[in-house]
């Protein structure tokens, strides 16, 4: 079942054609606690014309159960295995018919208006094609998020980096990111697409299982004439870390080669191939720094990156 809603004012209904549809898409893999914050904030939002979708992973825990009986309005897709965070949001989009997509982590909560600025912009320019809300951290909502932030960049190196964090540092919002922009990738937790966009450049990358998968994405768009956008009008609120948290040394590995993956395909092959000959030095002193630290599982993590991009 899928809910669609429609908005009256003083009583008459207005045409849901005047309000392009949007689905939502989130993908679960043993998320049960997270679910009910995720679905109680979507049945809040005051966009008219909405689908909400969840494609899950073959959890073992009760989420299927726990969303169907709570949840009726949910459309459910159940995979019969963990497709991982690429190959599971595509099963999803297949199953979407908006007009535009929300790419949303099942560890976000949303604030009610959150769609329609986002959709505004879309509608305003037609050269967009993905818009990152401003994305908050749930637990200290007056913060930005470290995964999302602000919008995504890319150095020249290849090195993806946010605006709203420096390292480890993350900058209490003040409204100092309000200013929409473009900006390079927009983040995971929480993307709009156009359909139109994936159906020009494609859908998520595979290869990629999880982690970056979103820059390849969005560069993809990019070099295919389209922009990628922010707006600080719109804001969900994430948790972060529930997949893989920094420490595990699985992240370091899909982060690393990703990133490499991603330099191959979107450049062209005299310039990948000099950044790469940069990145095998400066990968090599960041895994030598693991070994100092006595993190060797990170060490070899970045070892088999290389290996696996080489390979």
């Amino acid at each position: 079942m899928v809910a669609v809603f429609c908005r009256c004012r003083n009583g008459t209904c207005m045409e849901e054609q005047q309000y392009p549809k949007v689905s939502l898409v989130t993908l679960n893999y043993n998320g049960l606690r997270f679910l009910k914050e995720l679905f109680d904030s979507l049945r809040e939002c005051t966009y008219p014309n909405m689908e909400v979708i969840m494609v899950d992973n073959c959890s073992a825990d009760e989420s299927v159960a726990f969303v169907r009986e709570n949840y009726p309005e949910v459309k459910l897709l159940e995979n019969p295995d963990n497709y991982m965070y690429a190959r599971g949001n595509n099963e999803g989009l297949k199953i979407a018919d908006g007009d535009y997509i929300c790419l949303l982590n099942n560890d976000v909560d949303v604030d009610p208006g959150f769609i329609e600025p986002v959709i505004a912009a879309f509608e305003a320019d037609k050269k967009l094609g993905a818009v990152q809300p401003k994305i908050l951290g749930q637990q200290k909502r007056d913060h930005l998020e470290y995964a999302g932030a602000c919008g995504g960049f890319i150095d020249w190196l290849g090195y993806p980096f946010l605006r709203g964090r420096v390292f480890f540092t993350i900058e209490k919002d003040d409204g100092q990111y309000d200013n929409p922009q473009d900006i390079f990738w927009a983040s995971g937790a929480c993307f709009f697409i156009r359909r139109e966009i994936l159906e020009d450049v494609g859908t998520i990358d595979e290869d990629f299982m999880l982690h970056q998968e979103e820059i390849d994405l969005c560069w993809r768009a990019k070099n295919s004439g389209h922009r990628v956008f922010y707006t600080g009008k719109s804001h969900v609120f994430h948790l972060g870390g529930s997949t893989l948290s920094n420490m595990n040394p699985k992240k370091t590995f899909l982060n690393f080669r990703n990133s490499l993956y991603s330099i191959t395909k979107n450049l062209p092959q005299q310039t990948a191939i000099k950044i790469i000959l940069y990145r095998l030095v400066l990968d090599g002193i960041a895994a030598t720094r693991f070994a100092f630290q006595f993190k060797f599982n990170h060490f070899m993590a970045i070892l088999r990156a290389h290996l696996s991009f080489y390979r």
